[in-house]
């Protein structure tokens, strides 16, 4: 079959398109068509236009119509991801059989835009209208895939699509990659690893992260390792490391993740970060946040703990709890492994979702 694929190339995104096509690489009955919507790399003199340079949901949209008709004869059926590649393509989906998937619907994204340097419009017929796109495209499509519970039930709810036209699928991780079973059981045991991964800094709550290390006792002999773009202010956190321009799925990453006992993923906000499910992959107990889909992944006292955003008191117990409990911490490594391979496997997911796209083929 030719599949049509219009990937939204941003955050944690690129890390899923970039996994989907390493797993379609071997399946020999599809043949791909990519189209790849970088964030900033739409190079094109319509999309440097008034209007659109400054909106992502038009370039994006924009983008994935123009690359994705100049194959419609050919094309047996097509995949938007997420939903703002999907808004100028109702009219196409009518005739090319689509799936939309998605991490978040755009109101669930808009509770969380000030952490994205997003607001709503403030002029409500815009917002109507906005949404209107949405509706059009979530029911021009013949189905839908997302992330989590979370957003299939704002589907919904908020936009009339009929649960049994939605699938939930979570992105996948390379299982056999992110093994370090042995590497962590070897590890020292007088000391605490902790691990944070995050680009934006702040919005993942690497702040919060370090206000919580300023306080606690240096006997718990802790070390931290931060994975990030910027450049933050370490004084008075005892021993941390900070490592700046690791890319996804990169050997350096990957032996912090196995050097590591315990994530710390205190975001504010966050739908289902691919981070997460790499460090429950990898064997990790997962400290997080209540936010978003996050609380579908890490279950509370089982794989993990989940705590309240921009709480540094129960950030600061919930590490304290885990590097003075090295039994507890070793019984939630093993669950969370098993949830990894059981829920987060690249191949098991990635052929579930072509299988979906597969089976509204005309």
């Amino acid at each position: 079959m030719k599949l049509g694929f219009a990937l939204e190339y941003s955050l944690g995104h690129i890390t899923h398109a970039d996994n989907l096509k390493r797993v379609l690489k071997n399946d020999s009955t599809v043949e791909p068509i990519y189209i790849d919507l970088p964030y900033d790399g739409i190079d094109a003199p319509w999309a440097r236009l008034p209007g659109i340079r400054s909106n992502w949901s038009a370039r994006a949209s924009a983008a994935a119509f123009l690359g994705l008709s100049s194959h419609k004869k050919d094309l047996d059926a097509a995949l938007f991801h997420t939903q703002v590649t999907s808004l100028l393509s109702s009219g196409f989906m009518k005739t090319v059989p689509s799936v939309i998937s998605l991490d978040a619907t755009p109101l669930q994204y808009d509770t969380m835009g000030a952490f994205y340097n997003h607001a709503p419009n403030a002029n409500s017929t815009v917002e109507n209208w906005k949404k209107g796109l949405n509706i059009k495209a979530f029911h021009a499509a013949r189905h839908l895939v997302t992330w989590s519970e979370w957003a299939k039930q704002s589907l919904v709810a908020d936009y009339q699509v009929d649960p049994d036209k939605v699938t939930v699928i979570p992105p996948g991780i390379d299982t056999k990659n992110w093994d370090f079973t042995q590497r962590q059981k070897n590890n020292e045991t007088n000391k605490t690893r902790l691990l944070f991964v995050g680009g934006d800094f702040v919005r993942k709550g690497g702040d919060t992260l370090l206000s919580a290390m300023r306080s606690l006792s240096p006997d718990l002999g802790l070390e931290l390792d931060i994975v990030t773009r910027d450049q933050p202010d370490i004084s008075g956190c005892g021993i941390v490391r900070v490592h700046n321009g690791l890319k996804p799925n990169s050997k350096p990453l990957m032996d912090l993740f196995a050097d590591a006992h315990v994530f710390v993923f205190p975001t504010r906000g966050d739908c289902l970060p691919l981070a997460v499910m790499e460090a429950l992959t990898a064997g990790l107990p997962v400290i997080t946040s209540d936010v978003g889909a996050l609380s579908e992944a890490v279950t509370d006292k089982k794989t993990g703990l989940v705590i309240p955003s921009d709480d540094v008191e129960a950030l600061r117990n919930a590490i304290s709890y885990l590097a003075a409990n090295p039994q507890e911490r070793a019984s939630m490594s093993l669950t969370a492994r098993a949830v990894g391979l059981e829920r987060f496997d690249a191949v098991t997911n990635y052929q579930r979702l072509v299988q979906v796209v597969k089976s509204v083929a005309r």
